[in-house]
């Protein structure tokens, strides 16, 4: 007869901490500019004693990267997504850039590739 009993290892650390938890029961950021599109970079060396899902975070983190993003690469809540990288960018950890829909292209630049399109 073989023994058919879950032990529980195959669940990582961050399962089983509830996700209020991770956030200090917040349920909103305080940075009220911080949206979905935000992009956000891991600043050097500032993550040494993290969490070990935050330090997941942290690591995707590398290059620039969206707070949408993020919370797909983790399976996390957006809003959950939302307040942990208010709280890392509160410690230090993150730095935020330009939310990606306001990159801020050069509008006499683009006008003037157009022009110079529309003479084709």
């Amino acid at each position: 007869m073989t023994d058919d009993s879950w032990d529980g290892g195959d669940e990582t650390e961050a399962d089983l901490v509830p996700l209020y938890v991770l956030v200090n029961g917040r349920t909103a950021p305080r940075n009220t500019d911080l949206d979905l599109a935000t992009q956000v970079i891991a600043l050097p060396g500032a993550h040494v004693r993290l969490e070990p899902v935050y330090r997941q975070l942290v690591d995707l983190c590398a290059d620039w990267i969206s707070v949408a993003e993020i919370g797909a690469h983790l399976h996390r809540p957006l809003t959950l997504t939302k307040v942990m990288v208010d709280v890392l960018v509160e410690q230090g950890v993150l730095g935020l850039g330009a939310p990606a829909q306001d990159t801020g292209d050069d509008r006499d630049l683009l006008l003037a590739v157009l022009a110079g399109l529309e003479r084709l």
